[in-house]
């Protein structure tokens, strides 16, 4: 091959990937390795249209990062503990306009993701997070998990009037 078509074909696929990385496209990607650490997880996924591939990394350290990778693994019939079967899965990526991203992921990253979905994973994050409280809030953040949506948005709704009424008589007294 002459180096002008070499820069050709060169050219062809940096074109052809310009347009694939485009906010808010989806492609399917192998997950070409798993790499599971003491204290990360490294994930490696390639697509059969470039020789690049993305690498994403989750801190087992951070709440936020195992909630990705555990909507990774269920995504695709995985319990959390065995990320490493992820290996050689396809695995749907969705571009951000930075970088590329499980689609699974969606409600864990910042601007993606529906409402609906954001506010449940935020939920889950904040739970996780009072779970390693004292005893007393523990029993009640069970209890909270075991509410169903109806009863969560009438929670929601009562405890926003309750707050209303603490602020009128505050400001009277």
């Amino acid at each position: 091959m002459s180096e002008v078509e070499s820069q050709r074909t060169a050219g062809y696929e940096h074109l052809h990937r310009k347009r694939k990385e485009t906010e808010g496209t989806t492609e399917l990607a192998d997950v070409v390795d798993v790499w599971v650490g003491e204290h990360e997880v490294v994930c490696r996924f390639g697509f059969e249209w470039t020789n690049e591939r993305v690498r994403r990394s989750y801190d087992l350290d951070s709440d936020r990062d195992v909630a990705r990778l555990e909507a990774l693994c269920q995504a695709n019939g995985f319990a959390f503990e065995q990320a490493a079967h992820l290996e050689e899965s396809l695995i749907e990526l969705t571009y951000t306009g930075e970088t590329w991203v499980p689609t699974a992921e969606a409600a864990y990253t910042d601007g993606e993701g529906g409402a609906v979905e954001t506010f449940r994973a935020e939920s889950r994050l904040l739970v996780r997070e009072l779970a390693t409280t004292p005893a007393l809030l523990r029993r009640g953040i069970e209890r909270v998990r075991g509410l169903t949506m109806t009863q969560t948005i009438i929670g929601v709704v009562l405890v926003k009037k309750v707050a209303i009424v603490a602020l009128v008589a505050y400001l009277l007294v």
